[in-house]
């Protein structure tokens, strides 16, 4: 028993390692904007300027069809013309090497566990425009794993596969209205990136297999779509469609809501899944997801609010389920290092009693790190947390946070879980609420167009929930990442 729970805390460090990046990333912008829902690349904006996204596919380099705007060195295979003008090409790619480490605090009883290891991701991509509607584009990633790991996660290592590799017809981006068809593997980002992300800060990003389609007006869009998670195996050219996981959804977005500036959406998500686990049992899972979002930036403001319910079966007993997210922020441009400071506040249920089947564990579906503070240490299934946070941005594109998140079970009959669903510690003798603090600095340094330089380090002050496991004199956690786009 005392094997299996620490085998589950140290996945818990490795979770929190494995999402340090994400929300790292959103320093760069330096003031960010909040979005209803994540375009998707059948959706994305004409681009007039060179910006490296998240998702390679979002990526439109068109503009360089125009040979005086070619400037950067890697911009001759930005734009590659083919057939008389008739297509084009463009290549991508993106190398990242990531050292992290952390050490568990132990005591006369347990000895000091401490961990270090290096992750590295390297993605290259090919994305061939015939014409102004169709395009076929294939991407391939490879995760690997050096040092010493002790509890490796399936997303930790993939010598070599396919990420994305779809055909897509679209009508033109310029026109007032833009429709898409999008079909094969691909990234998602249907509803919200809280629920259906490639979740970026993971070794091995994750994609879907299956089929999207997207409308956009100057005010409206509408997606929909369905797929099944891409199972992620270590070897070469082996990850397969999941046969246990599924989902399928439809979302709507208005831009200009209520005031300019403003973005409503809603959305629908169903999904299915034969190994879902919980605290109170593993087994078959079906679920309806319902959500609202608004957010926005309004003057030195900015703002997003979540709300999302739940409802299905868990092994043939009901499901229900709830979660909200509020954030507020404020950027003072008059100051100093433009201070950003912002207040979070998240919810999410979790189930009243083990021992009876019916469940109101939150289900986070595919999710990125939204939920819990810049290194995503906590899933949000049962969590509540309150988290204050300052960003500054320094001379030489340097920005700094700082944040301190305090986290708590949101129902006494349930456990916590780690960003995955996997359950990290249910001590049915405990009642304590509190699970811990977790202060945290990260620094980012945009060193050119194509070079990120960040480090993160951040410390668990556990509370009275994790008094009686091993991780009860608290930990440190250290990362420190290379990126390097072109």
């Amino acid at each position: 028993m005392y094997r299996s729970a620490r085998a589950r805390l140290l996945t818990l460090l490795l979770t929190l390692a494995g999402l340090a990046v994400p929300a790292v990333a959103r320093a760069q912008t330096p003031t960010p904007t909040p979005t209803a829902s994540p375009a998707p690349a059948p959706l994305a904006p004409i681009q007039s300027a060179r910006v490296y996204k998240p998702n390679i596919a979002d990526e439109d380099w068109s503009f360089l069809e125009n040979r005086a705007l070619q400037q950067d060195r890697f911009d001759p295979i930005k734009y590659i013309s083919l057939f008389g003008g008739k297509a084009y090409l463009t290549l991508g790619g993106e190398a990242r090497v990531r050292p992290e480490g952390f050490r568990i605090r132990g005591d006369e009883d347990t000895p000091s566990i401490i961990d270090n290891y290096v992750f590295q991701r390297y993605l290259f991509s090919a994305d061939l425009h015939l014409g102004k509607r169709f395009r076929v584009f294939g991407e391939l990633q490879s995760g690997l794993i050096d040092g010493k790991l002790a509890s490796p996660r399936p997303t930790d290592k993939d010598i070599a596969d396919v990420h994305q590799a779809f055909f897509q017809f679209s009508t033109r981006k310029d026109r007032p209205r833009h429709f898409a068809l999008t079909v094969g593997r691909q990234e998602m980002t249907i509803g919200s990136s809280r629920l259906i992300s490639a979740s970026q800060g993971l070794n091995v990003k994750r994609s879907f297999d299956g089929v999207t389609v997207g409308y956009r007006s100057n005010l409206w869009s509408v997606e929909g779509g369905t797929a099944k998670l891409v199972a992620v195996a270590s070897g070469v050219f082996d990850d397969p469609p999941s046969a246990d996981q599924e989902f399928w959804g439809v979302t709507f977005a208005r831009r200009n809501f209520l005031f300019k500036g403003g973005t409503g959406a809603g959305y629908y998500l169903g999904a299915s899944n034969d190994r879902s686990v919980y605290a109170q049992g593993a087994g078959s899972e079906r679920r309806h997801t319902v959500g609202f979002k608004f957010a926005g930036l309004w003057k030195g403001f900015d703002f997003n609010y979540d709300a999302i319910g739940q409802w299905g079966e868990f092994n043939g007993a009901s499901v229900h389920a709830w979660a909200i997210a509020i954030e507020n922020s404020y950027r003072v441009n008059a100051w100093p290092f433009r201070p950003r400071f912002s207040l979070r506040v998240n919810a999410a249920s979790g189930d009243h009693d083990p021992d009876d089947p019916r469940l109101q564990s939150f289900n986070p579906l595919f999710p990125g790190n939204s939920y819990s503070g810049l290194v995503g240490l906590f899933g949000p299934t049962n969590l509540s947390d309150i988290t204050p946070a300052a960003q500054f941005a320094l001379p030489h594109r340097v920005t700094l946070i700082f944040e301190i998140p305090t986290y708590f079970r949101t129902s006494l009959g349930d456990g916590i879980y780690n960003i995955a669903l996997q359950p990290l510690v249910f001590v049915r003798a405990s009642q304590g609420r509190r699970v811990g603090s977790n202060p945290g600095v990260v620094a980012l340094w945009a060193a050119t167009r194509h070079l990120t330089l960040t480090g993160v380090i951040s410390r668990l002050l556990p509370g009275d929930y994790l008094s009686g496991t091993f991780v009860r004199h608290g930990f440190g956690f250290y990362s420190a990442s290379v990126t390097y786009r072109f």
